[in-house]
């Protein structure tokens, strides 16, 4: 007898227990390679992956129609024969893959369905075509789904009339088109539980407003940079409503909004915002309505001009960490008021410093963080090698502080 005789025996042996713990370490293309071994094998792989994840399995190079048929009765064979089969989350993605299957919009409906059939926590589709018609109402309505993300590009977000996700947790969308602010209100609305919201590049041309009313979110990203670029116009009249008691990091990245309204923000650690596209007046005006709608009370006895930055850290008294881009440092920051916000002496440690030039402005920017923050950790900067040896030698308040160059 051989040695591999000897092995393949030594495994056949095994109990299925044993062989389902073995093949659960296995990525899902590896262990469904294991059925063609004999026919005690050929779905017992089944029962030990919990993830099944498509993403690459057809490579991003043309692909035979052939292969993809292949493929896609397999997967249906995997959702439909099996009588055990126990899944965690599902991952797909037809990037590169030819029309046969981009264009096939009821197999992605269907194999959405027997996931969530399934029981499925985790859903993640990469979808590139914008022409899919409609998703299945059970994948706003699935009791166990954790986690959603969905990268259409293009697609006009449709909802059934009663969205409930009671255990999603964590909602990332990717280049959807949000032409309806009620119609997200209304997915925000059921997601009781959601930590994490995520849009990316997503589209908001007729948004009027958007509303986030969320007791237990604790990372908000509103990244519309791409969208932007493609806009034929810079007016962009929306109005943020965003109600996050529990809210610890905040990006924003787009055009200045007509108006913010930002409630309950005492939790705030980090944030990181980044306005696009205006002219001396409106960054003004743009940052100021921002930094109301962190503080929720306009002015007050505050002076608001361009020194936004330092009135923005006024508002987030608990901010640990603070990313500032000094790519238009001469229009968000002239004489600092006289009063120190909280968090430079209390609760900041670090700070990134990005598109430093080296010019005397920026140094005195710098200097100002530099003296005031007193228990700064680190000071990232992204800057020239020349400015180097002169941004290492500004004096410090903090003992404890590094400087490191990205």
């Amino acid at each position: 007898m051989t040695k591999l005789e000897k092995y393949e025996g030594f495994l056949d042996s095994l109990p299925d227990s044993i062989l389902f713990h073995i093949l659960s370490f296995l990525p899902t293309r590896d262990a469904v390679w294991t059925s063609i071994l004999s026919p005690r094998w050929r779905y017992l792989f089944t029962s030990s992956i919990f993830e099944f994840d498509f993403r690459d399995c057809l490579g991003h190079s043309p692909v035979p129609k052939e292969h993809i048929n292949n493929f896609k009765k397999f997967v249906d064979r995997l959702f439909f024969n099996p009588k055990h089969l126990r899944l965690e989350s599902f991952r797909v993605n037809n990037k590169g893959v030819n029309d046969s299957l981009s264009n096939d919009f009821l197999t992605l409906y269907n194999w959405l369905c027997a996931a969530l059939w399934h029981g499925v926590k985790e859903i993640d589709v990469n979808y590139f075509n914008r022409d899919l018609p409609v998703l299945p109402t059970l994948l706003f309505t699935c009791p166990s789904l954790v986690t959603l993300k969905l990268y259409i590009c293009g697609w006009e977000m449709k909802l059934p009339t009663n969205v409930c996700l009671p255990n999603l947790k964590t909602l990332h969308l990717w280049g959807i088109e949000l032409l309806d602010g009620c119609l997200f209100l209304s997915l925000i609305s059921g997601c009781p539980v959601l930590e994490d919201l995520g849009l990316s590049n997503c589209f908001l041309d007729g948004t009027t407003e958007l509303n986030i009313y969320s007791l237990l979110l604790k990372i908000l990203v509103l990244d519309l940079k791409t969208w932007v670029n493609y806009r034929d116009s810079i007016d962009f009249d929306c109005v943020f409503v965003i109600d996050a008691p529990s809210l610890v990091h905040f990006q924003y990245a787009c055009l200045a909004g007509k108006q913010y309204t930002l409630r309950n923000m005492e939790r705030l650690e980090k944030a990181d915002i980044e306005l696009f596209h205006f002219d001396d007046a409106d960054c003004e005006q743009s940052a100021t309505l921002l930094q109301r709608g962190i503080c929720n009370n306009p002015c007050e006895d505050r002076t608001v001009s361009v020194t936004w930055i330092v009135e923005f850290l006024h508002c987030a008294p608990n901010l640990k960490t603070f990313t500032l881009d000094l790519a238009d440092a001469d229009r968000v920051f002239e004489s600092p008021l006289e009063e120190v916000p909280s968090c430079l002496l209390y609760h900041l440690k670090e700070i990134s410093i990005l598109s430093f030039m080296g010019d005397t402005h920026m140094f005195e920017i710098v200097s100002y963080f530099l003296n005031h923050v007193l228990v700064l950790e680190k000071l990232k900067s992204e800057c020239r090698s020349s400015i180097i040896e002169k941004l290492s030698s500004l004096p410090k308040n903090s003992k404890k502080c590094e400087i490191e160059f990205l």
